[in-house]
């Protein structure tokens, strides 16, 4: 290119799924001589990696697309590039709503970005050559440099009544298991302590590929890379977590005691309804699997309410079960009607106001379950790494291997230390417990 390159910036709204896809294009446009910004007010390019999960979501990244949509009308930028969930699912939305996005590109076209950014600013690509078909995925990490989560495969092969993403993203598409250890090991090179692995269903991993699904072995692999500390996995389907991936979980020091099963109901009528496997027994006997082999074990789940059909019966069913099962983290989720999943068109849905007044009642009953078990915690030692620095100066924000990032609660560490901490592994002692954060002291540091 010649004068001064073009500065983009990516913005990416969404999962971490979506914030993988960002890092990729961030690493495209870098390989094509483009300067990379993350002030938005000097870009010349700004590229929104859009969700368009639920309703929800649409609405908020449309103003939010709106809101971004100023940077041209008032400042340096000369083109908006809108790609992502909500422009596959909904591609003439974005243009109708916000006219100042000059260009849309859905799920799968990532790899065409700097292409676009070429054409709209009027610019020739010094390395187009190489920017052909994936498997070629450069990647920029965008995430604090000690973790960086990993996506696995693409896509979804179950048929969850309520879900859309099969309809944007497609069938599951795993990667194979040379390149996620090739991606790894890079990783870790660069500095990260922490890799968090992500997909739609992990636990479906490598059934597309080789057969079967082979998560244990990948995760058994990853875990042997010397210079990692921490190995998570997030986005567990209850029926597939097997004894052999237990076994890992708890063989390996380095897989962090913490897993992500989203159970989405505990009733029978209800899990038939949204095409789940498993009922409240067999999610029950594999929690006590969990448990019994990983004694420690951090257990994340979330449910829906509200879904079409769910009586009182039905919820009092799903709190009788969160009491029983006393899980670590919850979330809770109001059911949401999206075009084009059976769902959407079900009788009997639930009013509005009746399941968030559920999702209230839910998430009172797991408030004290979370104080309760963070109390366990009180008197005892936990290594942490440290996140970020409290504003008031007396200490940090910390995550031990039971918490994941920016989803569950933070260990508060105090301490008078002037040490450069950020990103280190230390020790501490934890002396109060909140429903859902803990404080502590300082013990020791270790590198």
């Amino acid at each position: 290119m010649k004068g001064s390159p073009i500065k983009c910036a990516v913005v990416s709204l969404g999962c971490p799924k979506n914030l993988v896809d960002s890092e990729e294009m961030l690493g495209w446009l870098a390989q094509s001589e483009f300067a990379i910004t993350t002030e938005l007010e000097r870009a010349d390019v700004i590229v929104v990696n859009t969700c368009g999960f639920l309703k929800a979501a649409v609405d908020e990244n449309l103003q939010k697309l709106k809101h971004l949509a100023k940077y041209k009308r008032q400042g340096n930028c000369k083109a908006l590039i809108a790609v992502g969930c909500l422009v596959s699912r909904f591609p003439e939305l974005v243009q109708e709503f916000v006219p100042e996005f000059d260009a849309c590109l859905g799920v799968g076209e990532y790899h065409k970005v700097p292409q676009l950014v070429a054409q709209l600013t009027g610019v020739t690509l010094r390395f187009q050559e190489l920017l052909g078909e994936p498997p070629y995925k450069p990647r920029i990490v965008s995430t604090p440099y000690w973790y960086a989560y990993m996506k696995i495969s693409e896509g979804c092969d179950r048929t969850c009544t309520f879900c859309a993403i099969p309809l944007i993203r497609g069938k599951q598409r795993s990667r194979p298991m040379e390149d996620l250890l090739m991606e790894a090991k890079a990783l870790v090179e660069q500095g990260v302590r922490e890799i968090i692995l992500i997909a739609q269903d992990t636990t479906r991993y490598g059934v597309d590929l080789y057969g079967k699904p082979i998560l244990p072995e990948l995760v058994r692999q990853i875990a042997q890379l010397d210079g990692l500390k921490w190995l998570r996995l997030l986005y567990c389907y209850p029926t597939a977590v097997s004894e052999r991936l237990i076994e890992v979980i708890a063989e390996s020091e380095k897989v962090a005691h913490y897993i992500d099963i989203p159970l989405q109901h505990s009733h029978i009528d209800i899990l038939r309804s949204m095409q789940r496997g498993g009922d409240a027994e067999s999610y029950a006997r594999l929690i006590e699997r969990l448990r019994a082999s990983i004694p420690d074990i951090a257990i994340r789940t979330t449910f829906i309410v509200g879904f079409p059909g769910e009586s009182e019966k039905h919820f009092e069913h799903l709190l009788e079960f969160v009491k029983a099962m006393r899980f670590d983290r919850l979330g809770v989720f109001v059911f949401s009607p999206e075009l084009g999943t059976p769902a959407f068109h079900f009788s009997n849905q639930v009013p509005k106001k009746v399941a968030k007044e559920r999702l209230q009642l839910l998430l009172k009953v797991q408030k004290e379950i979370s104080l309760q078990r963070n109390k366990t915690f009180v008197g005892k030692n936990l290594e942490v790494v440290i996140e970020r620095k409290v504003n008031n100066g007396e200490g940090y924000e910390a995550r031990s291997q039971y918490e994941a990032p920016e989803i569950d609660g933070v260990v508060k560490v105090k301490t008078q230390s002037r040490d450069r901490l950020l990103g280190k592994f230390v020790n501490v002692k934890v002396t109060k417990a909140f429903h859902y954060d803990l404080v502590a002291e300082f013990v020791a540091e270790r590198r």
